[in-house]
């Protein structure tokens, strides 16, 4: 089974929008590390802080989304012209 961790981090960061969170824990790695400050920085995101939990780091703490209408931004097009004309 293939798995895609970037497309699980930004569903965790969707969901726990949904479900009224105002924060989300999620595993961390350099790539989800450098997402994360680049949605800090468009002001997708508030705030998340990297936390060593022993072996593992963890990407803590990533509050909410400011604009509850920028959520709909996270979707990603499955590379259909017309779903991604839809989502711009």
């Amino acid at each position: 089974m293939l798995s895609d961790p970037i497309a699980d981090m930004l569903t965790r960061l969707r969901n726990a929008l949904a479900a009224r969170h105002p924060k989300v824990d999620v595993p961390a790695s350099k790539l989800k590390t450098e997402i994360a400050r680049i949605l800090k920085e468009e002001g997708y995101i508030l705030n998340y802080k990297v936390a060593e939990e022993g072996p593992k780091k963890t990407i803590k703490d990533l509050s909410e989304v400011r604009d509850q209408h920028r959520a709909g931004d996270f979707r990603i097009s499955s590379g259909c012209p017309d779903r991604a004309a839809a989502y711009t």
